[in-house]
């Protein structure tokens, strides 16, 4: 007959200070800067119509498209290059 094993008695937990994860609020998701607090006030205090936003939108979105879009096409085209050239 086998002895029974004597149950491990836990420790008390002692709080001693250490910090394990940071909780600073820098890292929550939803946690915005006071820089971009300020900013986004700055914007609404512009009192821009809807309209005049959308369009500044569009503008922004107009000026950086040209370029993804010459990046995806290199990217393609390097693509069916490797594809025809190297498998031959």
């Amino acid at each position: 007959m086998r002895p029974k094993k004597e149950k491990k008695k836990k420790e008390k937990f002692v709080d001693d200070g250490r910090v394990i994860a940071s909780m600073d609020s820098e890292y929550i998701t939803g946690y915005k800067s006071r820089e971009a607090r300020k900013n986004r006030e700055e914007i609404r205090e512009s009192n821009l119509t809807r309209k005049e936003r959308w369009a500044i939108y569009k503008a922004a979105l107009g000026a950086v498209m040209p370029v993804f879009a010459m990046f995806m096409i290199s990217l393609v085209i390097v693509i069916l290059l490797l594809y025809f050239f190297w498998m031959n």
